[in-house]
């Protein structure tokens, strides 16, 4: 299991491609949506074409727009944090992400492994009854180069 820590972000402007889904349709290779996002996003070199418009920091997958819990739709938005006078490409989306609390996870490892095998620690420790509610607002998965990938789960209250 991770060590999680305690963090917290400030507000951020991320722009990047989106889709709207559930973690069921996730589970079902016919269904998931996420694999073929983050092909696009890659195939058409949204990473470098986010910095030639200001982008900075890490590739981020933002995950927001709640419709409940675990259970429910939400949008997953990848790509990078963008400032807030920056020009948006027209077929981007921007996530308005405000300050918060959150637990961060660390998972070094091979992607995509790392982050199915992280997705499943997270949900484990959430389960636990000493853990803290988690708010459902914005949560992040970081990937810098070179560095283990992050997953930060906002959380309400602190």
């Amino acid at each position: 299991m991770s060590d999680p820590k305690p963090r917290r972000a400030a507000a951020k402007r991320l722009a990047g491609l989106a889709v709207r889904t559930t973690n069921a349709a996730e589970a079902d290779p016919g269904a998931a949506q996420i694999p073929g996002l983050w092909g696009r996003f890659m195939s058409e070199g949204w990473v470098e074409r986010l910095e030639r418009a200001g982008a900075f920091g890490p590739v981020a997958a933002v995950y927001s727009a709640y419709e409940s819990d675990v259970h429910g739709g939400y949008q997953l938005l990848i790509g990078r944090e963008i400032p807030q006078t920056s020009p948006v490409p027209s077929e981007l989306q921007v996530v308005l992400a405000p300050p918060g609390s959150y637990v961060a996870f660390r998972f070094p490892g091979p992607i995509p492994q790392a982050v199915i095998d992280g997705w499943r620690e997270v949900w484990a420790y959430f389960s636990r009854p000493d853990a803290p509610p988690r708010a459902y607002s914005v949560d992040y998965e970081f990937y810098t180069e070179g560095s283990p990938m992050e997953i930060w789960i906002a959380v309400r209250g602190s």
